[in-house]
């Protein structure tokens, strides 16, 4: 398990070292077909923005706030949708 994880890490240095080394264009177009792919993988269409949730979904609701319902202090209420 701990070798798979090293091979891992130095194939991530390896791609990070040769990204580095590419122009500002070419490191655009890297980006870009990244973006490309995450799109294809989460069949997002291809002009639309990603949000916030979108990349950070399966992490929403893991922790624990500590806050209760807000929607029970009719205090915190007044004024809301106005």
């Amino acid at each position: 398990m701990t070798q798979a994880i090293d091979q891992h890490i130095i194939q991530e240095n390896i791609l990070l070292d040769k990204f580095r080394n590419l122009t500002i264009e070419e490191q655009q177009t890297i980006l870009d077909f990244v973006e490309f792919m995450y799109r294809k993988k989460n069949r997002l269409p291809e002009n639309q923005e990603v949000s916030a949730y979108d990349l950070a979904k399966e992490w929403a609701g893991s922790v624990d706030s500590g806050i209760g319902d807000l929607s029970t202090n009719k205090k915190y209420l007044q004024g809301f949708g106005k």
